[in-house]
This record gives C-alpha cells, sequence and structure tokens, in this order.
C-alpha cells in the first residue's frame, strides 16, 4: 500500500493529513507545534498521523510539507548575514528602498524603519554594469575584483552572498559569469543572483527579494536537510516536496535554491483546497476564511482559481514573490483580550501561542483569550477534546474573561460575547480587503470556512458579510494539508516586455510566451514530471502607457494569432480596470511583463461524492447544552459530524464537533450535508 501525506505546520497546532492511495481513505492528526525546533514538530505529526492510519512509515510515498520557517525568520529577523555585491555607485539600494509608510496619515510618525537585510558594512560595489535599454556591457567583469570582494565579505563572516548588478534583467550574463567566480573560490557559500530570482525591472525590489532569498538560505537548507535526515531514519523513503507560497510545490532542492518562494507556504494550501472543495460543489466564487490559533488567513477565489498576487509582503517588507493573495489579520483563537486604561477592548494580534496557550488548555496560560470566550459562552461543548485529546479547562476559562468583565464592570457572558464581537469585526475587515476593496461585491459570493477556529466564527462573519453559502469542509482544521494534497508542481517564467500595442501583434506576443514556455518545460523535466502531464498557462501583465498600475491578464494564445489578438487582450484589461477603480483611459496598452507558469500535474486527494439520504439528524446528536446567542443562553442540540450524513438537515442553533474543529449553528440558520460531507449554512429564510 502506498500513502501521500500533507503537514502544515501552524503557531498552535501542526496538522497532517494521511492519504491511502488505494481505499481513498482521509486520516486526520494533530500534534501541539514546536516553535523552538519545528521538525520535531513535523516529524511527531507525521509519525503518530501513519500510526493513526495503522501504516509503516516505509509505506510513505509522497510527503508533502508546508512550512513557516522563512515567514517566522522575516518577522524575526533572525535570518544569516548576508553580504551584496552590486554595481559600484549604487551600494545603498536598500536604504533607498521606496517611499512607503504603513497605516493611515502620518502613520510614518510610528513607523520604526527596519533595518536591511544586508547591511551597508557587507555591501560592496563593483564596476561591472549592462546599460539600458540596449543591454549592452558597458563595463566587463573583472574577476579579479570579484574575487577581492567576495574574499573581503567571507572574512568578515557573511553567510550568504547575493549578486545584484544594475539592469541585468536585460542580460544575466554578467551575474552568472559572477557567480561562477565566486562559486570557484567558495564552493560551500550559498550564492543568489537577481537575474534568476526576479528576472524583471525594478531595481530595489529585484534586490531585495535576492538579499532575502539568501537571508533565509542557510536555515531552509538546514531545516530540510535535518527533516530530511529525521524522515529516513524513521524508516521512510518518501519524496519530500516543500508546498510554495502561490500554492503549488516542488522539490527541496528547487526549495534550497529559492526559498523566498516560501514565504505563505501554509496558508496557500489553505486556499486551494477550499477553491477544489468549492468548484467540485458548484461555488466557483467563494472568499475562503482561515483561522486558527494565531492568526486568520482570508482570500478571494474567482473562477475557480485562487487570486495571487506578485508582491508578497511579510511585516515591512514588501518584495517580488508569486503568492496566493492573502490578507492575514492578528485574529485567531488565541488572540489575547486587553481592556485598554480608556476602557476600549482590544484583540490581538499578540497571541499565547502554543505554549502555554490560553487558559483553557490548562497548561499555565491566565491572559483572557477567543478561545477562552468561546468556552465560556458554551460554544465549545464540555465534550470536546482540542486536536482529540487536550482536556478543556472550563473554570480556567472563566477565570480569565472574569479579569475582563470586572475591568468593563460587565458580566462574564457580556465580555465573552464583546471579544467575540470584536475579533469578528478584525476579520470582517479582511475579507472586505480581499472582496470590496477589489471591486468585488462579497454578496455575490459564498464563504468557504475552515482552519481550527473558522467554523466557530464563520457564521457571524457571514451575516456580517452577506456571503452565502456558507461552505464548511470535512476536516476543516486541516484544510491546508488538504490542499497541499491536491497541488501541482508549478513555477512561473517571466520576462520584462515594455512594449505598447502600437509596437507588436498578436503573433510577436505569441512567440514570446512560447519562449517562456520552452524554460517552464525545462524545469519540469528538471523535477521529474513527464511530458503529458506538463500544462502552461499564459499571462501579461498590463497597464495604460506611462501609468504603472498593473494588472495580469490570462492570455489564450491562439487567439492571439487566430482571433481577437491585442485588441482582445486591451478589452480584458480595460474590463478589469473598470471594474476595480470604476473608470477607464483614452490611452494605449502598454505590456510590461509576459508570464508562464509551468504546472506539473499530479493525482491528488479526490472529493468522493455520497449518496443522498433523509433529512433526520437525530442518529448523530450526542448531547444538548447551553450556549450563549442574542444576550441569552438557548438549549442547543449537540451532533457528532461523524456520524452525520448526505442528506441530514439541521435546525440552528446547534454545534457540530469533531476532532480538529468546532462548528457554530447560530439561531435562525439551518446547514445541509450535502453529497460530498461539506456543511452548507444558509439563512433559514434562504432554504
Amino acid at each position: 500500500m502506498t500513502y501521500n501525506l500533507g503537514v502544515d505546520v501552524g503557531g498552535t497546532f501542526t496538522d497532517v493529513l494521511v492519504f491511502d492511495e488505494d481505499t481513498r481513505a482521509l486520516t486526520i492528526d494533530k500534534v501541539l507545534s514546536t516553535p523552538e525546533n519545528p521538525s520535531r514538530g513535523v516529524l511527531s505529526g507525521v509519525e503518530a498521523a501513519m500510526g493513526k492510519a495503522d501504516a509503516r512509515m516505509d509505506e510513505l510515498g509522497l510527503l508533502f510539507h508546508g512550512t513557516t520557517v522563512v515567514t517566522n525568520m522575516l518577522l524575526e529577523e533572525t535570518g544569516a548575514r548576508v553580504g551584496l555585491l552590486t554595481t559600484r555607485g549604487h551600494e545603498q539600494i536598500l536604504h533607498l528602498a521606496r517611499a512607503w509608510t504603513p497605516g493611515p496619515l502620518y502613520g510614518w510618525m510610528a513607523m520604526e524603519k527596519p533595518e536591511p537585510l544586508a547591511d551597508l558594512v557587507d555591501t560592496r560595489g563593483i564596476d561591472a554594469r549592462v546599460s539600458a535599454p540596449d543591454g549592452e556591457v558597458a563595463k566587463p567583469v573583472d574577476p579579479d575584483e570579484v574575487c577581492a570582494a567576495a574574499a573581503d565579505l567571507v572574512d568578515s563572516g557573511v553567510e550568504a552572498l547575493t549578486v545584484a548588478l544594475l539592469n541585468s534583467y536585460l542580460d544575466p550574463a554578467q551575474e552568472r559569469e559572477v557567480r561562477d567566480v565566486i562559486e570557484a573560490e567558495h564552493p560551500d557559500l550559498p550564492v543568489s543572483i537577481s537575474s534568476e530570482i526576479v528576472t524583471e525591472y525594478g531595481e530595489y525590489e529585484r534586490t531585495l527579494t535576492t538579499v532575502i532569498n539568501d537571508y533565509a538560505r542557510p536555515q531552509v537548507i538546514r531545516y530540510l536537510d535535518d527533516l530530511d535526515a529525521e524522515l529516513r531514519e524513521s524508516g521512510s523513503s518518501a519524496a519530500l516536496n516543500v508546498v510554495r507560497s502561490d500554492g503549488g510545490i516542488m522539490s527541496t532542492d528547487a526549495a534550497k535554491r529559492r526559498p523566498v518562494e516560501l514565504a505563505l507556504s501554509g496558508p496557500s494550501g489553505g486556499v486551494v483546497g477550499a477553491a477544489t472543495i468549492a468548484e467540485r460543489k458548484g461555488v466557483p466564487n467563494v472568499l475562503t476564511l482561515d483561522m486558527g490559533g494565531t492568526s486568520t488567513d482570508v482570500s478571494l477565489v474567482e473562477d475557480g482559481q485562487p487570486s495571487t498576487t506578485r508582491q508578497t509582503k511579510v511585516g515591512y517588507r514588501e518584495f517580488k514573490s508569486r503568492a496566493v493573495d492573502v490578507n492575514t489579520v492578528g485574529a485567531g483563537g488565541g488572540s489575547i483580550a486587553r481592556v485598554q486604561i480608556n476602557g476600549s477592548l482590544v484583540v490581538g494580534p499578540d497571541s499565547a501561542g502554543a505554549d502555554p496557550g490560553p487558559a483553557c488548555y490548562g497548561r499555565g496560560g491566565t491572559d483572557p483569550t477567543v478561545t477562552d470566550a468561546n468556552v465560556v459562552l458554551g460554544r465549545i461543548p464540555p465534550s470536546v477534546k482540542l486536536g482529540g485529546d487536550l482536556e478543556l479547562d472550563r473554570e480556567a476559562a472563566r477565570t480569565a474573561i472574569e479579569g475582563v468583565a470586572e475591568e468593563r464592570g460587565s458580566t462574564v457572558e457580556e465580555a465573552a460575547q464583546a471579544i467575540l464581537d470584536l475579533v469578528n469585526e478584525n476579520m470582517y475587515g479582511a475579507l472586505r480587503v480581499v472582496s470590496v476593496e477589489r471591486g468585488y461585491d462579497p454578496r455575490e459570493f459564498g464563504l468557504v470556512a475552515f482552519g481550527g477556529a473558522g467554523p466557530m466564527h464563520a457564521n457571524a462573519l457571514a451575516d456580517l458579510i452577506g456571503s452565502y453559502p456558507l461552505i464548511v469542509p470535512p476536516a476543516p482544521g486541516v484544510m491546508s494539508a488538504f490542499g497541499f494534497l491536491t497541488s501541482d508542481i508549478q513555477n512561473e517564467f517571466s520576462e520584462t516586455y515594455l512594449r505598447t500595442e502600437r509596437d507588436v501583434d498578436g503573433r510577436d506576443l505569441r512567440d514570446a510566451l512560447e519562449t517562456l514556455e520552452t524554460e517552464a518545460a525545462d524545469w519540469l523535466r528538471s523535477e521529474g514530471v513527464e511530458e503529458e502531464d506538463h500544462r502552461f498557462d499564459y499571462f501579461a501583465d498590463c497597464r495604460y502607457f506611462r501609468q504603472d498600475i498593473q494588472m495580469s491578464i490570462p492570455v489564450d494564445t491562439d487567439d492571439l494569432v487566430n482571433g481577437s489578438g491585442i485588441e482582445g487582450l486591451k478589452a480584458a484589461f480595460e474590463a478589469r480596470h473598470e471594474r476595480q477603480f470604476d473608470f477607464s483611459l483614452d490611452a494605449p496598452l502598454e505590456i510590461a511583463t509576459l508570464r508562464v507558469i509551468g504546472r506539473g500535474t499530479i493525482e491528488g486527494v479526490d472529493l468522493e461524492a455520497r449518496e443522498v439520504g433523509g433529512e433526520d439528524p437525530s442518529g448523530a446528536r450526542t448531547d444538548a447544552h447551553e450556549v450563549y446567542f442574542d444576550d441569552e443562553y438557548h438549549d442547543a442540540p449537540v451532533y457528532d459530524r461523524g456520524a452525520l450524513a448526505p442528506g441530514n438537515v439541521i435546525d440552528g442553533p446547534a454545534i457540530v464537533v469533531e476532532d480538529d474543529s468546532t462548528v457554530v449553528l447560530q439561531p435562525d440558520h439551518v446547514a445541509t450535508v450535502d453529497r460530498f460531507e461539506s456543511l452548507e449554512i444558509t439563512r433559514g429564510e434562504e432554504r
């Protein structure tokens, strides 16, 4: 027998999903994360889940891993010491940066600008230079100069080296030559060149992104090597693959060369999994809500495809890397509630994390958290054990919330409800960012809720934003791991184009895209993907001539030559521009960048439809419990989700429990179990 496994490391829990290729059965497990050594938590989760599936480690075929190593490294600034070789005269490029400040008007007054990840003392200028816009060599590479600069940096203690020369996107030959010189002298030193990490114009973004890549490389290399070795020692010979920020997967060798593409590794899997489930249900347009222990990630899926961005942001730093367009807020089950000196209540972004965790975990935590508020209000019934085996300390939860109630002069229930209302408003704001602020009406979208805490809050959020149906998939607490098992091997290849519709025709554009397709095909072959499994998607980043706002527009290469050509591309761009900004311009279309995404399709987990039966859910009812809604307690039945069958209908208020999550169904709402075993929740009058 062969098993595939997805493992996602979160701030509180490490989620694991095992897929049996023969029986198509899924086995889920959760273990507490080990932030001090993430690989230990991963291995513990893998071994526990394989044991739960009654499988041996040597039966594991493929392992898909979403990691927060790069994210945490950037947030906590614990990466490697990076040296930077750049064109002489441009040594301060990372300090110049972009004129941007966070927050509202005058936000710059409170901003503490982070130090560049490659310090000036670790930066050296060399004379090599390519001119623009022709890409001709203005000054050739001097190998002796490169050797001296690299030796100086290595002697000073740098652990990785970035090469980012001016205009190298026009011709990467000089950067490649510099890299070859350095690697010949220092073969164990990780070296990245900007023309391979970002093949586009934008000197600052190209340099920053490549420096981030090297900032992460030594630690990612060690982490993946250690994890691979530990898996081998445990008896596994599985191929270890790492999940990219755009929801695709790549080999560990590719990940060790380009760790910058792992910055949003975990959140992307949940969006991909949610998109798969929603499309199978016939709801291709959905918002996604992934609420975990530390934060909440939201995104938008249109026509079954997750929205993507090429500007990834972690903390203050925004860099060029393709990622699922996720908006993150510090709102999770572990988010801590505090009453400020003026009497106002705040929730998050700081979190109780996994250790000690919320007060109700019984591990020594005393701060009041969102999870504690849910426990106090009965949203998590007494029978629930988090992760399947963590007994909740309900008295500790109530004691923690009592502190908030005393400071606010309210009852404990009112204080707990205020905490939930506030955290829901925070998530509501995040959902508006990915919908309303991008020109979409959320009332035209469904909502897919997952994560350990998402299904507890999703019904309230669906009401706030008007997104129905609300879909809670099976095993929502391990949705990211499920998404990993549905992902394709993929990578993006791009080229700066910078031509207007007056300069090119459809055939020119198709030829340029086909050149990129060749590069993508070569990469897929290097990842071991057979030719018959190659798939390619084509995009053009378009903007109005002499404007800067770009939009990535899908391209049909046949239509470029045999159909509407450039005119069709412009029409698609203007429609997108009109929807998002409510205006268009009488100006030529400029094609700034061309992109090809190469996909290697794999046979992943598929949803199996079951026969729909009767509406009566009484066979799954296990208990009744008092739950607080609308300023009063209600008697709410508790259902075991594993015992529910397709066709069952549940009237709210009710609680549906399973090992990895709890679903809260509000009064005047109805939940129906569909043929894929998802819960579909609607307002009662809409049924």
